[in-house]
């Protein structure tokens, strides 16, 4: 009797690499994969006018996969709805023995992957589930009494010692779609399809989605990443890999990245990078074992915590309108083009939570919306290290001077003067402070005073 499997692509979008697609191909005779559009996530964004950078990206992902499923006559079905209604549907439809998926970690996704288990247990069909977002999950990394890291160091060291002793863990998860019988079905051959199926406008990002656009994202980094300890701070460089949007959606394995970085070892600037594909972990680790971080701070004393900040001062922020030229500048950078540089996430996350005293999950909320590369375990987990209220956080009294950040990593301007063109004609010394410019915004605070509030109200938790 043949053999009918579903692997149910997620963020995951990539036919190389793939651990539940690996899995598939050896167990079953016969294959479909699909997509699942969730009207949980899709219905905000058509109430904001049905344009999103995002949806973009993911559609772009899919038609690369469709492609590729083409020439071994196979197909991929995009659908939408609420997925615990439309994989058991589909899986009842097609006469399905097995179900294949790789692990998502938000409690959203668990959720609705348990439930959908149960249905599925229910109706006598196997699940079976995959790590293949994370190096290592929540519970594989942990101190020696079986407890879970609450500091990034310690728990860094770990990970590289788990990772050199379960070296293993990095090799390919082989996908021969060759070895699967054809079995065509209706797929998408075009951008519009895909978008006028969920009824998007088409909306394009400073990056396209699929896994070529991911490897050459990856092959220019290979340029840089020798030097990445050195140059990653100075976003007007742009010497960043641009990958976390492609890790985001699943584009390119994580696996692949680690095996491109630990080729480039004993370089400095990759041991750095790999760091950062550590904290990556570190912040699923904590969402999973600490699920209340999603709308609570990671540490309780803040539970109470008043923020008195202008919200008059929450929209000149959102706008790069605060007086702040580095402020400025990546804000409208983050609103033009659904990207912002990671010192530049830090250095606005402070200013909006230490200086403007606004409550950050405000903040957090606005990148979630803006970010073509979100992700709810390192958004929430960067805006509480930045606000001191997170797991591992920066301490209550690392207030980041917006103007020294400025001069120290966009010395001559070059960034502020890209997004904010009425500053160009100024030198490298005027774009950081600019006086009394009928063009630009006036600082909306004094920063001087405003730390010094900001310092008294934290020092009252102490």
């Amino acid at each position: 009797m043949e053999k009918k499997g579903l692997v149910w692509l997620r963020r995951d979008l990539r036919l190389h690499d793939h651990g539940a697609l690996s899995a598939a191909i050896q167990e079953m005779d016969i294959l479909y994969l699909v997509f699942v559009f969730d009207p949980t996530f899709l219905d905000p964004l058509r109430a904001q006018g049905a344009r999103d950078r995002r949806i973009h990206f993911i559609a772009e992902s899919l038609l690369a996969i469709a492609q590729q499923l083409e020439a071994y006559s196979l197909g991929l079905c995009i659908l939408e709805g609420d997925p615990v209604h439309e994989i058991p549907t589909f899986v009842r439809a097609h006469n399905i023995s097995n179900l294949y998926f790789n692990r998502d970690y938000t409690p959203y996704a668990k959720g609705r992957d348990n439930k959908i288990k149960s249905i599925l247990k229910d109706q006598g069909v196997a699940v079976a589930t995959f790590k293949d977002h994370v190096r290592f999950e929540s519970d594989e990394v942990l101190k020696k009494d079986q407890t879970a890291y609450r500091v990034f160091t310690p728990y860094a060291r770990q990970w590289r010692s788990c990772l050199e002793q379960e070296s293993h863990g990095l090799d390919e998860r082989v996908c021969d779609l060759s070895q699967v019988r054809p079995n065509p079905m209706p797929s998408p051959s075009n951008l519009s399809q895909i978008l006028s199926q969920i009824q998007f406008q088409p909306y394009p990002a400073y990056l396209k989605g699929g896994t070529q656009e991911a490897r050459s994202a990856l092959n220019k980094f290979s340029s840089f990443i020798n030097a990445y300890h050195q140059d990653r701070d100075y976003p007007a460089l742009d010497h960043t890999s641009h990958l976390s949007v492609y890790i985001r959606h699943g584009c390119i394995s994580i696996r692949e990245i680690l095996n491109f970085a630990l080729d480039s070892y004993p370089s400095e600037g990759a041991f750095v990078w790999v760091n950062e594909l550590i904290w990556r972990d570190f912040y699923q680790m904590v969402l999973a074992q600490f699920p209340h971080v999603v709308t609570a701070p990671f540490n309780s004393k803040f539970n109470e915590f008043i923020y008195p900040g202008d919200p008059q001062h929450y929209h000149a922020w959102c706008q790069g309108k605060t007086g702040y030229p580095i402020i400025d500048a990546a804000m409208r950078c983050l609103n033009e083009t659904g990207w912002m540089h990671n010192r530049l996430r830090m250095i606005t996350a402070s200013f909006f939570c230490k200086l403007l005293l606004l409550d950050w999950r405000k903040g957090e909320a606005y990148f979630a919306r803006h970010l073509l590369d979100y992700d709810l375990a390192s958004n929430n987990g960067g805006w509480q290290w930045s606000s001191g209220t997170g797991c591992d956080a920066a301490p209550y009294y690392r207030i980041f001077n917006p103007y020294t950040q400025s001069r120290k990593f966009d010395s001559s301007g070059t960034f502020i003067r890209k997004y904010c063109p009425e500053l160009a004609h100024l030198d490298s010394k005027q774009i950081h402070t600019p006086v009394s410019l009928p063009t630009y915004s006036r600082p909306i605070i004094d920063y001087r005073s405003q730390r010094e509030q900001s310092l008294l109200s934290y020092q009252l938790l102490k």
